[in-house]
């Protein structure tokens, strides 16, 4: 490889790098209606959902009662994306700490939709530089009257 060459791959490659102050969360979610039925499209829940929130808060440790999504867009993604993760600036868990993670579906006005039923937190450690994986996790809402059960099953737009 020719110098020139080499030195601008190593250029491309230096400038594409991530800022890593911590480890990142990954969460997915789907929705379904309260008899089970798929809800593909986030403004068919009823109440229309905006955003998915992640909520993270230490348990343990000096750091317990820690909240590092609080107040922070980072945490906030949008519904229908069905996935989101932060940047790699959670801190990270030591010894028996633990982050309790669960979802907070959003409306469009920026408040919590509490109708909307989620998972209870799970425990996950949060390791510097490692992206912490979830499962998908489910939010369960009503179908939107504007919406119908199609002859899948699905509640979506007619």
């Amino acid at each position: 490889m020719k110098p020139a060459a080499a030195f601008l791959l190593l250029t491309c490659l230096l400038t594409t790098c991530v800022e890593i102050n911590g480890g990142a969360v990954e969460v997915s979610w789907v929705i379904r209606s309260r008899a089970g039925s798929a809800i593909t499209d986030c403004g068919c829940a009823s109440p229309s959902i905006a955003t998915v929130r992640l909520r993270l808060v230490r348990v343990g440790g000096a750091l317990a009662g820690d909240t590092p999504c609080a107040n922070q867009a980072q945490c906030d993604f949008p519904c229908p994306r069905q996935t989101g993760s932060t940047p790699f600036n959670i801190p990270e868990t030591q010894g028996t700490e633990k982050y309790e993670v669960s979802v907070v579906a959003v409306g469009a006005d920026g408040s919590p939709l509490p109708e909307v039923l989620t998972p209870a937190p799970i425990l996950r450690e949060v390791v510097r530089g490692q992206p912490t994986e979830l499962e998908s996790m489910q939010l369960v809402a009503n179908c939107a009257t504007e919406c119908q059960m199609n002859s899948s099953g699905v509640c979506a737009r007619p």
